[in-house]
Formats: structure tokens, C-alpha cells, sequence
């Protein structure tokens, strides 16, 4: 059992040990064709979504944010109104609406406001799709995606990969991107459930087809391929396949670190994270040097982060500090550890004012390591 944080894109510290994190995908409905843009949360382990949204924007906020929320308010209404008078001008605006305001309270755990905003709008897509199959069928399926991940319902992801299956195979360059985004949510399911051959046969399909979009468009695509690496790297690693799931992340580490050093600002992170994943491998394989060193090259690289951002980065310098210390105790290196541990703590300390639920359990957790040291 690893006994080590793993980190995701962005970390979410668990009372539990995190043995692996994976990546699906909320997508906004705001228009039919457009750039893909990246944003994230969190989660604690691979049973949950961390969600990546691959938006689908023309006029509409690419990285929702709480701000968005009173003009998207205030657009709903209006179109409302409008829509009593053209309802087929108008509806289409409403459904995405609808939809954005489901991200949005996704994210903020309002679970119910969420829910209902997701319903509404797969309602109004499904009665636009049934006159208007061409245009409105894709935006079916994106809803049905984002309902499949909140939910973490199979019923509703699979009939979004038929759907998206049906688009592809009429027009593969722009739908197979959707193909694989679902796939790669279903795994997560799968994979959460204990499904493990089903997950792997998933995660596979996504990773062809990124790898195949990447050769043609590596500038959007190459950044999702990576993403899928890792998620089958914690697959095989829950199966004990090691040097499977070693080389998928490691090909994964290489990937971050080239787009890396054409976009520092956004793929840093990625590396230090996967650096974090291959040291949790090798410390359980007891390759202790290169633990040592990846867990070293993270940290370094989360400490600069964190002078930029520390809200965001802090919880990933402690992370990996807590990484460290539970490999410097195993290699009985008590002062190296101590060193490590209180750190963290004092880093962990500081969280819980941001977020007690999420925070306040590592606290106590440290605290009862550091009592076992000896003074």
C-alpha cells in the first residue's frame, strides 16, 4: 500500500492516503466550436473526478469563475422572457446558461442548484435535438457528460459516447475529441468501481485517439495525452504492474517537461505533480535514490510556485514534504524527517482557515507522526 500524498493537477489532501488522481472533464455549452481551455479542481483519489473542463466557448466565459455568475443570472433572465415570445431563438441560450451556472455550483458543492440547472438544460437540448438533430445533438451529449461526471453515473456517460460516436463517425475531426474526453470520464468511473479491465480498455481508446489528434494538432491536443498516461499509470499501479505504470507516467513526465519549457506558467506544475507520481512508484519499489531526487525536484519546483501563488501551491509544498518525511523515516533518518514533518505542519496549520473540512484532518494526522519522534 503507498503510504505517500500523490498529487493531482490541483491538490486536494485527503485524511487518507492518496494513492492515485485522475482527470475528467466538465465542458461548457456556450457555442458548438471553438478553442479548448484548460481549468481545474480538485480531488483526493482516483474514486473521484478531478474535473478538467475542455470548453466548447464562442461568446461565453472560457474559465467560469464566481464573478460570471451575476451576468450569466442576468443573461438567463432576459432570454427567459425572450423566449416566451421565440422560444426557438431563445432556448438555446437558456440551455447554456443553464449549463455554465451548473459548472459554476458544481464546483461550489451546490449539489442541488447543480443538478437542477443540468436537467433543464439536457431537457431543452433534448427537445431542440429532436427537431434540429445536426446542430443540437452535440450539445445532448456535452450536457449528458457533465450530469455523468457530477453524478458519477454510467448510464448517463455511456449514452454521451454513443452520441459522440454517432458525431464522429460523420465528422471525426470534430467530435473525436469528445469521443475521448468521454472515454476517459468512464474510466474514472470504472476504474473508481473497481472495474479494472473496462477502465484500461477505456483509457486506452482515449489515449489513441489524443496521441492521434496530437500528431495533427499537437499545440491543442499534445496536453491531453499526458493526462491519460498518468491515469493508466495508477490503474497498473493499483494491479501492482509497476513497470507498466512507471513507463506511462515517466512518458508522461517527458511530455510535461516539453511543453514546459515553451509554457513554464502553466505546465510547472504538471511536471513537479508527476514528478511526485514516479517518486510514490520508485519509494515502493524501493528505488530509494530516485524517490529521493523526483520528490527533491517537486518540491523545488512547488516552492517557487508558491512565491507566486501560495493559495494555490502551499498545500503542494506541504504534500510533498510529508512525501519526504515518510521516505526519510523508512530510510531511518529521524532528524531529516522531523525536519520535513514540521514543516509541513506549520504549512497545514495555515489552511484550515481556507478550508477546515479539507485541511484540519492532515493537521492532526502530522501532529500524531511527530509524536512517535523521538525529541
Amino acid at each position: 500500500m503507498l503510504t505517500s500524498l500523490c498529487t493531482a493537477v490541483l491538490l486536494a489532501l485527503s485524511s487518507v492516503p492518496v494513492t492515485a488522481a485522475s482527470l475528467t472533464g466538465l465542458i461548457n455549452t456556450t457555442e458548438a466550436t471553438g478553442s479548448s481551455a484548460v481549468s481545474a479542481s480538485a480531488v483526493d483519489q482516483v474514486q473521484t473526478a478531478n474535473r478538467i473542463a475542455l470548453a466548447d466557448t464562442v461568446g461565453g466565459a472560457q474559465n467560469l469563475t464566481e464573478k460570471s455568475r451575476t451576468g450569466i443570472e442576468e443573461a438567463l433572465k432576459n432570454y427567459r422572457e425572450l423566449a416566451e415570445k421565440e422560444p426557438e431563438t431563445y432556448l438555446p441560450n437558456i440551455a447554456a446558461g443553464l449549463n455554465d451556472l451548473g459548472i459554476l455550483d458544481s464546483d461550489e458543492n451546490r449539489i442541488e442548484e447543480a443538478r437542477k440547472e443540468f436537467e433543464e438544460a439536457l431537457k431543452i437540448y433534448r427537445q431542440l435535438a429532436h427537431k434540429e438533430p445536426d446542430i443540437y445533438l452535440r450539445y445532448v451529449a456535452i450536457t449528458l457528460n457533465n450530469l455523468g461526471v457530477f453524478e458519477g453515473a454510467g448510464t448517463r456517460l455511456e449514452e454521451a459516447l454513443k452520441i459522440c460516436r454517432q458525431l464522429a463517425s460523420k465528422e471525426p475531426a470534430t467530435y473525436l475529441r469528445y469521443v475521448a474526453l468521454t472515454l476517459n470520464n468512464l474510466g474514472i468511473l470504472d476504474s473508481g468501481k473497481n472495474r479494472m479491465n473496462k477502465a484500461r480498455e477505456e483509457y486506452a481508446e482515449s489515449l489513441k485517439i489524443y496521441r492521434d489528434l496530437a500528431q495533427q494538432e499537437p499545440g491543442t491536443y499534445l496536453r491531453y495525452v499526458p493526462m491519460i498516461l498518468n491515469n493508466l499509470g495508477f490503474l497498473n499501479s493499483a494491479q501492482n504492474r509497476w513497470g507498466e505504470a512507471r513507463k506511462e507516467v515517466s512518458e508522461a513526465l517527458m511530455i510535461y517537461r516539453e511543453l514546459a519549457q515553451k509554457d513554464p506558467e502553466t505546465y510547472l506544475s504538471h511536471v513537479a505533480m508527476t514528478l511526485n507520481n514516479i517518486a510514490i512508484f520508485d519509494e515502493e519499489q524501493n528505488q530509494v535514490s530516485e524517490a529521493q531526487k523526483e520528490y527533491e525536484e517537486a518540491l523545488k519546483i512547488y516552492r517557487e510556485l508558491a512565491e507566486k501563488e501560495p493559495e494555490t501551491y502551499l498545500p503542494h509544498v506541504a504534500a510533498t514534504l510529508f512525501n519526504l518525511g515518510i521516505l526519510d523515516r523508512a530510510q531511518n533518518q529521524p532528524a531529516q524527517a522531523r525536519k520535513a514533518f514540521e514543516e509541513a505542519l506549520n504549512i497545514y496549520k495555515s489552511l484550515p482557515k481556507q478550508d477546515p473540512d479539507q485541511f484540519a484532518p492532515l493537521v492532526e494526522r502530522v501532529k500524531k507522526l511527530l509524536k512517535n519522534f523521538p525529541k
